[in-house]
């Protein structure tokens, strides 16, 4: 749909366990090249009239948009048989992929946290600290990446993470490629998201620049290719991550991160307060489920 109005239709998907409680929906819109006016998308049925608003900066021809869909898409949600279930998801104009994110909560998310920032195209790069409640003893930290404007393998975003043990380490140098389809070789040809379906393990080769086996889903419970160590390590208190796109392009506009521990602050682009990133927020929450087809903080209690 680059440069042309046209229609499209498919799916998205979830994969929440059954019985559980839907805290928050969200459903991100993304176009290139196009007016991106309000009002292309029909999720499960449900034509959506009015964004919350734009996700800024736009340093690319490219606009994401964010609705709350948490009215009409928690009922249908907590009424489903659980598991992998389908929403469908229609487009016109020029609206080009979409990302839901579903907050929710089950017996097997407590204790745990869910985070949500997003915001548009940073030219120098992003950073977040997240501090946890207590030292880390093990468990589970899924961190998935929403990225739109890409072009193939050309076009890439590498993310370094760096605990209160460890010095900065390379998680991927490969987040926003091709992995959610062909070769793509033109600039917006491209929108990718981890989240259902795609593989937590972390890439086998963190260094290899614009690798296509890149799903843009990860585990920092976990370590890679390179060294087996996991990311996250016994006692740490916080973790850093770093997020960069070298050819200043790739539009990065969603981060989203699901841990089976504690989390108890989140602070964007530390230590300088005065140049915050745009429309950002974080939601600590009790789970995620994602889908790619996927400073102000905001606290909820659960």
């Amino acid at each position: 749909m680059r440069g042309a109005a046209s229609s499209s239709s498919g799916f998205l998907q979830t994969d929440i366990a059954a019985g559980s409680t839907v805290l928050a929906a969200y459903l991100y819109s993304t176009d290139v090249w196009g007016s991106g006016v309000a009002g292309d998308v029909t999720l499960n049925g449900t034509f959506l009239a009015s964004a919350l608003g734009s996700l800024l900066p736009t340093s690319n021809p490219v606009n994401t948009r964010i609705y709350d869909v948490t009215s009409f898409l928690k009922p249908a949600i907590e009424a489903s048989a659980g598991g992998v279930q389908n929403w469908s998801i229609s487009e016109d104009g020029y609206t080009d992929g979409e990302v839901l994110v579903v907050a929710y909560q089950n017996a097997s998310t407590s204790g745990g946290t869910a985070i949500i920032l997003d915001g548009g195209l940073s030219t120098t790069g992003d950073n977040v600290h997240l501090e946890f409640a207590a030292p880390y003893a093990g468990g589970d930290a899924f961190l998935s990446l929403a990225s739109s404007y890409s072009f193939g393998d050309g076009q890439f975003t590498t993310v370094d993470v760096t605990t209160s043990s460890t010095a900065s380490r390379r998680l991927t140098s490969a987040a926003g490629g091709n992995d959610d389809g062909g070769f793509e070789n033109a600039n917006g040809a491209l929108i990718t998201a981890g989240g259902v379906g795609d593989d937590p393990s972390n890439p086998l080769d963190p260094l290899l620049q614009g690798a296509s086996y890149d799903d843009e889903f990860y585990n920092l419970g976990l370590g890679n290719g390179v060294d087996a160590t996991p990311f996250l390590q016994a006692g740490d208190t916080f973790v850093d991550l770093a997020t960069l796109n070298p050819s200043n392009d790739d539009n990065v506009f969603g981060l989203f991160l699901s841990s089976t521990f504690e989390i108890s602050d989140v602070i964007v682009n530390p230590p300088v307060p005065e140049v915050p990133e745009p429309e950002t927020y974080a939601m600590l929450l009790a789970g995620l489920g994602l889908l790619g087809f996927y400073a102000r903080r905001r606290k909820v209690n659960v």
